[in-house]
């Protein structure tokens, strides 16, 4: 059995589009390098990101991206592709620690979208982590966890808007956002 995550971010966001509108499988396949990279705009962390077929037929989802002292290059791979759920991951993800330091790590990004009522759905990323046991203490003294977090938090607002837009593509009103305004916290 595979050792679990065990570095954790998640956020979930409010959209006013109905869950059945969405296909996450079908956006991530067109999702360009442009909105990619737009979904970072306070951090510019998002790099680069293309979608490429192997060989085995199978997509392959690269992304390039700076995290908390991070540089990494993920190569995921698709183990759900569903309407309402997108989940990948990058066995072999390499990474530059503080940018000097090789690494290689697992990382997995799971994207899903739940019904909340007829015109409400809530939109959720969550990523994960397999750091070996020397770069977890790494990243804990370096506060991985809340750059992960922070990190999270500035993109899933993002990928939800793109996402509702590619589903709304083809309507005369389509809007720039679809993503309700979170409420101020602290």
């Amino acid at each position: 059995m595979a050792r679990p995550d065990n570095l954790h971010a998640s956020c979930s966001v409010l959209v006013d589009l109905p869950a059945e509108r969405f296909n996450l499988a079908d956006w991530i396949l067109h999702f360009g390098n442009e909105e990619y990279v737009a979904c970072t705009p306070a951090t510019g962390a998002h790099q680069y990101m293309f979608v490429y077929r192997a060989p085995d037929g199978g997509h392959v989802f690269r992304n390039d991206e700076f995290c908390g002292g991070f540089q990494m290059t993920q190569l995921y791979r698709a183990k759900i592709m569903e309407k309402d759920h997108v989940f990948l991951v990058s066995p072999s993800t390499k990474g530059r620690f503080l940018w000097v330091i090789p690494m290689t790590f697992q990382v997995t990004w799971d994207m899903k979208v739940e019904k909340v009522d007829d015109a409400t759905a809530m939109f959720t990323c969550r990523v994960g982590a397999r750091l070996n046991p020397i770069y977890w203490l790494l990243s804990a003294l370096l506060r991985l966890t809340y750059w992960t977090q922070a990190h999270t938090e500035e993109e899933t607002p993002h990928f939800c808007d793109s996402a509702a837009r590619w589903a709304t593509r083809s309507e005369a009103n389509h809007r720039d956002s679809y993503v309700r305004p979170q409420p101020a916290t602290g």
